[in-house]
């Protein structure tokens, strides 16, 4: 058995932090004037054990865009998160 997705665990990481993307630094609200942000696993979950409870610091919050581009990278790399954002940065 596997670790479980914690909804309220990313909840309250959304709420406790502004709704820009820790990669390309978008602010969402101010662009769309919507409140929105995606939490990421920075280590995939299929990796922890059913004992692991998700923290908020195992989450990222990031824009669909850069979103979907590491999990992109993590799928055709196999790079982890820090590695991935620092190629997406530069």
């Amino acid at each position: 058995m596997l670790a479980e997705r914690s909804k309220a665990v990313a909840s309250a990481v959304k709420c406790a932090n502004s709704w820009v993307c820790e990669i390309c630094s978008l602010d969402f609200y101010d662009k769309y004037n919507v409140k929105y942000i995606e939490a990421h696993h920075k280590t995939p979950i299929s990796t922890y054990s059913a004992k692991y409870s998700i923290r908020p610091q195992d989450l990222a919050l990031l824009c669909p865009n850069c979103h979907r581009a590491v999990h992109i990278h993590m799928k055709n790399s196999g790079l982890e998160y820090d590695e991935i954002v620092k190629l997406l940065v530069q």
